[in-house]
């Protein structure tokens, strides 16, 4: 277990951003936690929520609001350190969200197997699987990934016309859901009970991972990893930045303790965009379990 403390949130991004393979940021960064050694910054896990906090932990935990989790939006450790330094960063988050905020029932993430990762880090530190979703992202010539809520909020639709018109192309993969528990035993049992989703300790491996890619002349399956580079063209957000930074600031301005927010479900989270068309979870095409 490697101890974590409060970081500013400007240094945890810069680490993410030299080292992390990707350098575009979930709305919601709330919480930054890392550690140091003699070189400087070593690692970061930046906590917060996704783009539908409160969708997310109920369609899992019905009893459950946003004020009772975190989701992981971002983990990055320097390249020269051991190879088990996420996991063991991860230990030393659920200490200090145990110390620091013991009101948490959870904590909660997405591996990104869509960009060839199980979740290898949160099976080394103990977390559990709750089955996977097909989601979906659009790459360009240069291989850019496109985020699908992106193409609704600047193109108004991921019609394949659209995407076929901006020469894109779709690749569908798979996400992986991981919790781990920082409340009582009892309440973890009761979680449990109530979830719409089976925890288990059964992980998936490289070989569970699938890609069905189409670029405009019908879709085809593969188990190669494609090809994503860091974003360029469409790095900007799907949100605008100033109404998410003036959320984080709504967060942190009236009551805190040791910069982190005590009453987080007074924050104002950014709101849908009344423009955009389609599905209000346009990444989320299929559930499968």
């Amino acid at each position: 277990m490697i101890p974590v403390s409060l970081i500013p949130l400007d240094a945890a991004k810069a680490l993410c951003r030299q080292w992390h393979y990707s350098d575009i940021f979930p709305p919601h960064c709330m919480v930054p936690l890392g550690f140091y050694d003699g070189q400087g910054l070593a690692g970061v896990a930046i906590w917060g929520w996704g783009t539908r906090p409160k969708h997310t932990i109920q369609k899992l935990f019905p009893s459950l609001d946003t004020k009772d989790y975190w989701e992981l939006c971002r983990m990055c450790c320097r390249d020269d350190l051991p190879r088990n330094t996420e996991s063991q960063l991860l230990a030393g988050c659920e200490v200090w969200f145990r110390q620091n905020q013991p009101d948490k029932k959870l904590l909660f993430t997405w591996a990104d197997g869509i960009r060839g990762k199980p979740g290898y880090v949160y099976q080394a530190a103990n977390w559990l699987y709750g089955g996977f979703i097909t989601t979906e992202i659009y790459l360009t010539a240069d291989h850019e990934p496109v985020h699908p809520r992106l193409m609704i909020t600047r193109f108004g639709s991921r019609s394949k016309e659209v995407w076929q018109g901006l020469k894109l192309k779709r690749v569908r993969g798979r996400q992986f859901r991981y919790c781990t528990f920082l409340c009582s035993h009892k309440r973890r049992k009761e979680l449990l009970r109530e979830s719409s989703v089976q925890w288990t300790t059964r992980y998936p491996k490289h070989p569970d991972l699938i890609w069905q890619i189409d670029a405009g002349e019908g879709s085809r399956e593969t188990r190669d990893l494609p090809r994503v580079e860091r974003s360029g063209q469409f790095r900007q957000s799907a949100f605008r930045p100033s109404r998410v930074r003036n959320a984080r600031e709504e967060c942190l301005s009236d009551d805190l303790k040791d910069g982190v927010p005590r009453r987080t479900e007074t924050c104002l989270l950014p709101r849908r965009n009344k423009k955009s068309h389609g599905p209000e979870t346009p990444w989320l095409w299929k559930e499968e379990l």
